[in-house]
């Protein structure tokens, strides 16, 4: 006799399609077409990198001892940048504000953001409205 049987998928999955990292620039609504979270397990400390259409310009957040809750940019405890060329005149390094974790598994993080900065050529930069949500892979 033969009796059917089946295996459930996990529920734990992240949609390919979930995957995303939003926010606003200077007003100016920006998405990354390429989503990367990194968790570098022994040193406790999540990396999330987007990298727009272009390719050009990347937004890098990473959070120390990272787990739920908020980190602060001015200690930090985390890291924001954004550079929208091949110099360092051209990259934003956050000053002041938060990076918010609501979800980390061993399968994903996600939260919000938002930031203000300045470019190596004095320039300052904004960043509101920032979500992201991404698969985690763990090194």
């Amino acid at each position: 006799m033969l009796v059917p049987t089946a295996c459930k998928k996990s529920n734990n999955d992240l949609a390919a399609s979930a995957v995303s990292l939003k926010f606003k620039f200077n007003g100016s609504a920006q998405a990354a077409n390429t989503v990367i979270a990194t968790y570098y397990k022994s040193q406790g400390t999540v990396q999330i990198m987007g990298s727009m259409a272009n390719s050009t310009q990347v937004l890098n957040l990473m959070v120390n001892n990272v787990k739920v809750g908020t980190f602060d940019v001015a200690t930090g405890d985390a890291i924001a940048s954004y550079s929208i060329g091949a110099d360092l005149d051209h990259s934003y390094l956050g000053t002041t504000g938060k990076i918010v974790i609501t979800k980390f598994t061993t399968e994903a993080v996600g939260g919000t953001f938002q930031f203000s900065s300045v470019a190596g050529v004095g320039l300052a930069g904004t960043f509101t409205e920032g979500t992201f949500l991404a698969k985690l892979i763990t090194m």
